[in-house]
């Protein structure tokens, strides 16, 4: 099979073929990156004109094997926790902020990930939790909101930049990350969303975190 092409519409057992064919040894260790890897294969062959399955598949492959990009974790479904180390240095610049403030701060990571991940425009909020704010006076209101847009605007330029100048410092090609994000999410952006801040749970406190699980209902990008 010619891995120099892009590739569409390919069966099962061509992607299996294909994934022995690149991999080559390392296809018998592949393991439960399989499915990931397959899924990858036809965004690959939707979404890339700059780099071939032959040069993505292995790096994808590495990625997933790689405690340094990824934590799975079982509970119930599978879910990935702090997955770019880079992000996971905010983590104590964000313990910083007020409950509130804080969760904001980690929905702007999840947002922001999910956009770069599907080359769409990066949201500069969430107007329904800023929606959602309605304790206080108008005042009080407003200078809220104003604080939670800072807290936005900083998170997510912190993200990119931490993201970007990650992969140049280990010469990962950025469609390779792109990809295995949307890979791990069946190649939907809500899905990516969701399973991005779950990896946060473990970063509140038990009262916290229920708020937080509830507000799961706040699809992206809204």
């Amino acid at each position: 099979m010619d891995t120099a092409v892009i590739t569409k519409n390919l069966s099962e057992k061509e992607k299996e073929e294909l994934l022995k064919e690149v991999l080559g040894e390392k296809y018998s260790s592949a393991g439960k990156n399989l499915p990931v890897l397959k899924k990858a294969i036809d965004i690959i062959g939707n979404v890339s004109d700059v780099l071939t399955v032959a040069e993505l598949i292995p790096i994808i492959n590495t990625l997933l094997s790689s405690s340094r990009f990824f934590s799975i974790v079982s509970s119930g479904a599978s879910v990935f926790s702090i997955f770019l180390f880079p992000v996971a240095t905010m983590i104590s610049i964000i313990d910083a902020y007020q409950t509130g403030h804080k969760m904001y701060a980690f929905r702007a990571i999840a947002y922001t990930l999910t956009a770069w991940a599907f080359d769409k425009p990066i949201p500069v909020s969430s107007n329904r939790v800023l929606s959602n704010l309605r304790s206080g006076d108008l005042v009080r209101r407003q200078r809220i909101v104003q604080e939670y847009k800072q807290i936005w605007t900083k998170t997510s330029q912190s993200v990119l930049t931490k993201v970007n100048t990650e992969l140049a410092a280990k010469n990962i090609p950025k469609d390779a990350l792109q990809i295995t994000l949307r890979a791990l999410s069946n190649n939907n952006e809500q899905s990516l969303c969701e399973l991005l801040m779950k990896g946060f749970e473990s970063e509140m406190s038990h009262i916290a975190v229920l708020t937080w699980k509830s507000n799961y209902s706040i699809k992206y990008p809204s």
